[in-house]
């Protein structure tokens, strides 16, 4: 039959059978074996393309992102030992970094500035050490001595500081950041809403007392100031010196010394040069100003902000924001008064004051005057 077929030049098929039963890893490993060099060299290929960059940009976004994510709370700060253009700043606050990674950064200057001001106006630069981060980290700078870069931005976040509820603080600085063997750019931008110290809310003048003779130096007012200071940023002033008013009509100054206004209420000592003389010629303008708070019988003073002296010298940036500041406290009458005749040392004092009383032109006889009128 075979020897028919070919002498016939028919032509014979040879058929195959193949296996069909091969499962899919089979087949796959199969495949790979077929095809491991072109796999391998695109492994290579793709190694080359995907490694730099996720060396180069993702890790480092990741990185930037997850400080973008952390805040940065204030806990404490402090500015101390001014002069016209420096200040000594200290502050404790914290990178609040995610736990379980830990990283190193490079030592940076961190830049507070004002957001709203275009372009770019650092007024402060404080230099941070390196630190080494592991989820919550407190950052800690003390007494780190700066210029003032920029006066008006300082006197800006100052002022908005010294007269609000809340402020802003913004703060920027770039560094490095070191992950294990890998490093990556970062750049530090935050806004943090602290505290102000809300006009000083809350002043009083806990006590009060006429001192006869003047001392020396002219002072013939002794007393005892509360200044709360609701932030928690700390302010060393020096010696302060306020304008004492009853509403426009000026009655004398007072002083402060060594004023170190830290978080909280400060009681701080005060004396003062009280100008008797023209207290008793404005007699009845000031007791029509204050009606009001005569009829419960108190006195009502107004303080606002004369000068700043630090170690001899003007501090310009302070004393541009508190000699804005208007401060009042009203007084009880009765206690002035008996606070004083306590400190007379006898009768003579007062029989001294009741004689330059009389010799005041019409004074007296104006304040028997407004003290009718004020009852009528």
């Amino acid at each position: 039959m075979k020897e028919e077929a070919l002498a016939s030049g028919t032509d014979l098929e040879h058929v195959e059978t193949v296996d069909s039963t091969l499962s899919r890893k089979q087949k796959t490993q199969k495949h790979l074996r077929r095809f491991w060099v072109c796999y391998f060299i695109a492994g290579i290929i793709f190694s080359a393309i995907f490694l730099p960059i996720f060396f180069t940009l993702i890790i480092p976004a990741i990185a930037q992102r997850i400080v973008d994510d952390t805040e940065l709370p204030v806990y404490n700060a402090e500015i101390t030992d001014p002069d016209p253009s420096h200040v000594t700043f200290s502050i404790d606050t914290a990178l609040n970094m995610p736990k379980g990674i830990k990283a190193r950064t490079d030592p940076f200057t961190l830049q507070l500035f004002n957001r709203a001001t275009k372009p770019f106006k650092p007024y402060i630069g404080v230099e941070m050490r390196e630190f080494s981060l592991n989820g919550p980290t407190r950052l800690t700078v003390i007494n780190h001595h700066t210029e003032v870069l920029e006066e008006d931005e300082f006197v800006a976040v100052l002022s908005e500081a010294v007269y609000s509820k809340e402020f802003t603080m913004s703060a920027r600085g770039a560094t490095t950041g070191h992950l294990g063997a890998l490093k990556a750019g970062l750049t530090l931008d935050k806004d943090v809403r602290l505290k102000g110290l809300d006009k000083l809310s809350g002043f009083a003048i806990e006590s009060a007392r006429l001192v006869y003779p003047a001392e020396e130096d002219g002072t013939n007012l002794r007393g005892r100031a509360n200044l709360p200071n609701h932030s928690v940023v700390g302010f060393a002033l020096g010696n302060v010196t306020l304008n004492l008013k009853s509403e426009d009509i000026m009655l004398g100054y007072a002083d402060i010394d060594n004023v170190f206004l830290k978080p909280g209420n400060n009681s701080v000592d005060l004396r003062g040069r009280i100008d008797i003389p023209t207290v008793l010629e404005n007699i009845v303008p000031i007791m029509a100003q204050q009606g009001d708070v005569l009829r419960k019988g108190n006195i009502r003073l107004s303080a606002s902000g004369n000068k700043t002296v630090y170690h001899g010298k003007h501090i310009p940036f302070f004393e541009r924001v508190l000699n804005n500041l208007t401060l009042q406290a009203e007084l009880p009458i009765m206690t002035v008064l008996l606070d004083t005749l306590k400190g007379l040392g006898g009768g003579k004092g007062l029989a001294d004051i009741l004689k330059n009383v009389g010799d005041v032109g019409n004074g007296l006889s104006d304040l028997t005057g407004a003290l009718q009128d004020l009852h009528l």
